[in-house]
C-alpha cells in the first residue's frame, strides 16, 4: 500500500514535470526594446579602408624580373645565336608585353560592351 502512494506520488509528479516542460513559455518583447538596445551601443567610428593592391606590386615585380631575365637571356643568344636561347628571348618579351597590356588595362578595349 505504501509503495502503491509512493508510486502514484512519482508518477503525479513526473506528469507534472513534463507538462511544465512541455508547456511553450509567454515570451512578450516591450515596444521600443531594440531603440533602447540601440541606444546603448557606443557610437561607430568611421574609418577609411585602402585597398591591399598586392596584385599590382606583384606584377610589377614580375616585370621587373622579366626586363632582368630577357637582358641576361639577349646577351647569351646575341654570343652563340643559340635556338634554345632565342626562342626563351621571345617568350620573355611575350610574357613582358602580356604583363604590360594586362597592367596598362588595354585588354579592356577588347571586352564587348553589354
Amino acid at each position: 500500500m505504501h509503495q502503491q502512494r509512493m508510486k502514484d506520488a512519482t508518477d503525479e509528479l513526473d506528469e507534472r514535470i513534463v507538462r511544465a516542460l512541455e508547456r511553450a513559455p509567454d515570451v512578450t518583447v516591450p515596444a521600443e526594446f531594440a531603440a533602447r538596445v540601440a541606444g546603448r551601443l557606443p557610437e561607430r567610428r568611421a574609418f577609411a579602408v585602402r585597398p591591399a593592391r598586392y596584385g599590382l606590386m606583384a606584377m610589377r615585380i614580375s616585370m621587373a624580373a622579366l626586363v632582368i631575365a630577357l637582358l641576361l637571356v639577349a646577351m647569351h643568344a646575341g654570343q652563340r645565336g643559340n635556338v634554345v636561347a632565342r626562342s626563351m628571348e621571345w617568350l620573355l618579351c611575350i610574357e613582358l608585353v602580356g604583363l604590360a597590356v594586362w597592367q596598362g588595362r588595354v585588354y579592356k578595349l577588347f571586352e564587348p560592351e553589354m
